[in-house]
């Protein structure tokens, strides 16, 4: 699949993992980037106003400016700056769409909600992942009702995502109900790769 935001996902990939300084990182690197992005893509199933491929890419990018697991507190502002700098070369959006997702991760880890639905969706995918730390993710911190019930935030604990590849991730996002499709053909966990 292509789309004029994100023509070639293999050269998108490339040069996100390129400039990553935490893709390796067992809870902030690339197993929880595709946990975001698939828990995402789940929500936008029942959120038709979420825009998904700010989803997508959020998913891919909000945490691939680490520079450890711990305390840092300017992770999320460096990765919408790495967004910044990629953008034009490995993926394109509108002016307006680029500063929503540069805004989600410049904030997604200020500990505030949102009520644009898009940007709630991004963090409530992160949040909903708070599981890999041991944390049991609480409805208050979470921006969007979907997010809010009971059995979304106890799927998120089965991290879905790290078993898929990001080609099964991004054929997808634009359409939710693919995710159910998908998720109901593979019963049995495989480990994903790129």
């Amino acid at each position: 699949m292509r789309s004029e935001a994100i023509p070639e996902l293999g050269k998108l990939l490339d040069a996100v993992f390129a400039g990553s300084t935490s893709r390796e990182s067992f809870l902030h690197g690339e197993g929880h980037w595709k946990c975001v992005a698939w828990t995402g893509l789940e929500l936008c199933g029942n959120m038709p106003d979420v825009d998904g491929e700010i989803v997508f890419l959020f998913g891919l990018f909000h945490d691939t400016q680490r520079l450890n697991d711990g305390h840092d507190p300017d992770h999320g502002r460096r990765a919408g700056h790495y967004a910044r700098r990629l953008h034009g070369e490995a993926f394109h959006l509108s002016q307006p769409r680029l500063d929503l997702l540069i805004g989600a991760c410049n904030a997604h880890a200020d500990g505030r909600t949102s009520t644009d639905p898009t940007v709630g969706a991004c963090w409530d995918a992160d949040r909903l992942n708070l599981w890999r730390v041991g944390m049991t993710p609480s409805p208050k911190f979470l921006s969007t009702a979907p997010a809010r019930q009971a059995d979304a935030i106890k799927k998120a604990e089965k991290f879905e995502g790290q078993r898929m590849t990001w080609e099964e991730i991004y054929r997808c996002y634009d359409n939710p109900l693919r995710i159910r499709a998908f998720t109901s053909s593979h019963d049995e966990p495989t480990p994903g790769s790129r």
